[in-house]
């Protein structure tokens, strides 16, 4: 028997922090990334869910089953042109976070970051889905099976 084990390091949040479920500001989310909403409607007429709720959205995954961290994921890259990591952990909680890459690898996007505008931009896209405050941090997030 075997065990493996990776990890995912970086600064970002852990989405399952967010406890707000409301369908409407979700759909203001998706407005921010105009081809990822117009890519999940169409999935959602070919599923015939005329009025999705909540877990519908949350279906949208359907490879990692990440729900709300792939939607952030995808909206973040499209808006803000910044590749972020959707992830969980060995017990199932659900993260993003921005993770370091070789300097051959830097965007011009990701050249100018800072921690303070990590934080902004994560809180901008947060805000949009919960009026409570999120914590914006490292992450260690550490998987096995």
């Amino acid at each position: 028997m075997s065990y493996s084990t990776w990890h995912n390091y970086g600064y970002g949040i852990r989405v399952d922090d967010i406890k707000e479920q409301s369908v409407e500001r979700l759909q203001a989310l998706l407005k921010l990334a105009p081809e990822l909403d117009q890519k999940i409607r169409a999935w959602l007429s070919e599923l015939d869910i005329a009025e999705p709720d909540w877990d519908d959205y949350m279906d949208f995954d359907q490879v990692y089953y990440l729900g709300l961290a792939t939607i952030l994921q995808q909206v973040i890259e499209e808006a803000e042109g910044l590749r972020l990591t959707a992830c969980d952990d060995s017990s199932g909680a659900t993260y993003l976070i921005y993770q370091p890459c070789y300097p051959w690898e830097i965007t011009d996007r990701e050249r100018d970051l800072t921690e303070e505008s990590l934080v902004q931009m994560f809180s901008r896209y947060v805000n949009v889905l919960s009026d409570e405050p999120i914590e914006v941090g490292s992450q260690d997030v550490e998987n096995g099976g």
